[in-house]
């Protein structure tokens, strides 16, 4: 049972409220929820068992009587009074299944108001009337056979793992054992939308209707602690907010800028734009996009990489498998739909970590920061009139995820000494070792890759300065000196953070600049914002560098 209370006091001469014991005002709130079906993060909260939400008071007001507004997720929520806090004295003077103003007089000197919400839960079979879909696909799920998991391990009626094995568990009406309710054994489709409570009688109000959250909260209330610290570790990663910059155009009050802005960028950096875009393909309509604040406030959560409803063929219930070798990049002019360019042969992490369309014909900016499946599996840059040699890691079988997602059990498993699964996407030299057995060769190899790596780059970058000084038209070295190769919006190399923002020629002045300058230009900044300095694709980091140094060198002797 969870409630929320407060005391209230009264004198003749002034009135005031006092907060006490617990009371959850929802920060920021004026009014309730307007579609429940649709929740905003401040009201999930990462509990063990799921999408079990407390009532909520949205509004509190106190003149000469007290008006009280509150929202239940699920099941019969009482607002409550009592003259003192004694179990046996709280009389129910409101109660509601959905959203409840209550207006009332003061009553006394002094007295208490609290929430107590009496969730109902229904079963996932109570919801395969109406979503056979849904259902048939969870069934073939791991969620599904959750407390067939315990069982295996003897673990079947341990309290503390029962919380996120079972719907419901710890509530009157959910889960008690076996025997009596076994209808709610497993991780079912309460857990994550929210008690039933009064749906299916009445299916078309939408305050009655599932929690529909895109919030990574959702997941972490049980995909955490120290023997799966998923949650934990996303938490972590720069998947949790939307880039600040690209936030920003979401939020803009000009509503075509909002929309072009989420159409371009928000497929990859706004969970809430890219499963509206999803949902558009799979019906084979124009996506629904959500609000500009939405589609600020939800980074790259669990269920945009992981499809929560149903197992799929690439494990894990990814959306996408984890190896492919398809050419691909998405291009963010919003003349080319998402649905247009969605291939979903393409591995989870290559969907936006690639080149977004980039080209060595581009002048206006450097290629985008996530170049990162091009060059792991060799495709992309300007590789000249020789094919270039391939590095092993592209055919892992795994690819990304078998080194950023590395799963690690320690042996003396503990809190102080926990499971990690990668979720915070940082490779460690463990990550390596089914592959370089040895920890020091494999630490002197990746040292080995990424100096020379680094060497290289800063060379090309040398040679590239000097034919800005001393070779590129007299106009653009008197305007833009050893600035005078780059993009009209210059990269990192010559523009980096934290100093001034500097320019480089114009969109008509690129033309004076020779094609294998650009190529050059194209190849250095493909490995540079690749960021893993050669690891990902030696061979063709190497062979790209290799290019660029060529290509500027002829542009010297020229």
């Amino acid at each position: 049972m969870k409630r929320q209370t407060m005391r209230l006091s009264f004198s003749a001469r002034r009135r005031t409220a006092a907060l006490v014991l617990g009371l959850s005002l929802a920060a920021g709130l004026a009014q309730l929820p307007v579609n429940a079906r649709s929740v905003s993060e401040d009201f999930i909260l990462p509990e063990p068992g799921g999408l079990v939400l407390h009532p909520i008071i949205t509004s509190f007001s106190f003149s000469n009587q007290v008006t009280v507004s509150w929202w239940s997720p699920g099941g019969v929520s009482q607002l409550q009074r009592a003259s003192r806090l004694a179990p046996g004295d709280w009389q129910t003077i409101g109660q509601t299944t959905t959203n409840a103003t209550l207006t009332l007089a003061p009553d006394g000197d002094a007295g208490f108001l609290r929430l107590r919400t009496l969730p109902t839960f229904l079963s996932a079979d109570e919801c395969f009337f109406c979503h056979l879909d849904k259902y048939d696909a969870w069934s073939g799920t791991r969620h599904a056979t959750a407390w067939e998991t315990l069982a295996n391990i003897g673990q079947s009626t341990n309290p503390s793992c029962l919380k996120c094995h079972t719907a419901g568990f710890g509530m009157n009406s959910g889960y008690q054992d076996r025997r009596t309710t076994s209808h709610l054994a497993g991780v079912q489709c309460e857990n994550c939308h929210g008690p039933g409570g009064g749906h299916p009688a009445h299916p078309a109000t939408t305050a009655t209707q599932p929690i529909v959250s895109l919030s990574a909260n959702a997941c972490g209330g049980c995909h955490n602690g120290y023997h799966h610290p998923t949650f934990d570790e996303w938490k972590l990663s720069k998947h949790v907010k939307v880039v600040e910059d690209v936030a920003v155009g979401f939020l803009s009050t000009n509503a075509t800028t909002s929309t072009s802005r989420m159409m371009a960028c928000g497929p990859c950096h706004s969970g809430a734009v890219r499963v509206a875009m999803l949902a558009g393909v799979e019906n084979g309509e124009p996506p629904v996009l959500p609000t500009g604040p939405d589609a600020a406030a939800v980074g790259v959560t669990c269920v945009v990489c992981h499809d929560p409803h149903q197992d799929t063929d690439n494990g894990s219930q990814l959306r996408n498998p984890t190896f492919s070798l398809a050419p691909f990049s998405y291009r963010t002019s919003t003349n080319t739909t998402f649905a247009a360019q969605y291939k979903p042969e393409v591995n989870v992490c290559g969907q936006c970590h690639n080149m977004r369309g980039a080209t060595w014909q581009d002048t206006s900016r450097y290629p985008h920061y996530s170049p990162q499946y091009n060059v792991l599996i060799g495709s992309g840059g300007f590789e000249g009139d020789t094919e270039p040699v391939q590095s092993e890691h592209r055919n892992n079988p795994k690819q990304c995820a078998d080194c950023h997602t590395h799963r690690h059990t320690p042996d003396n498993l503990s809190p102080d000494n926990p499971v990690r699964t990668g979720h915070d996407f940082q490779v460690t030299l463990d990550a390596c070792a089914k592959c370089h057995e040895d920890g020091e060769t494999r630490k002197d190899l990746m040292e080995l890759i990424q100096g020379f790596t680094d060497r290289r780059l800063a060379a090309i970058k040398g040679l590239l300065d000097n034919w800005a000084t001393t070779k590129a038209p007299q106009a653009l070295r008197d305007k833009y000196g050893p600035r005078a190769w780059e993009y009209t919006t210059p990269g990192a190399l010559s523009n980096p953070p934290g100093v001034p923002a500097v320019s480089g020629p114009t969109a008509q002045e690129q033309a004076q600049v020779p094609d294998r300058i650009k190529q050059a230009r194209f190849n250095l900044y493909l490995v540079f914002q690749d960021k893993s300095r050669g690891i990902h694709n030696f061979g063709y980091a190497r062979h790209l560098l290799k290019v660029a140094t060529d290509n500027v060198n002829a542009e010297l002797a020229n």
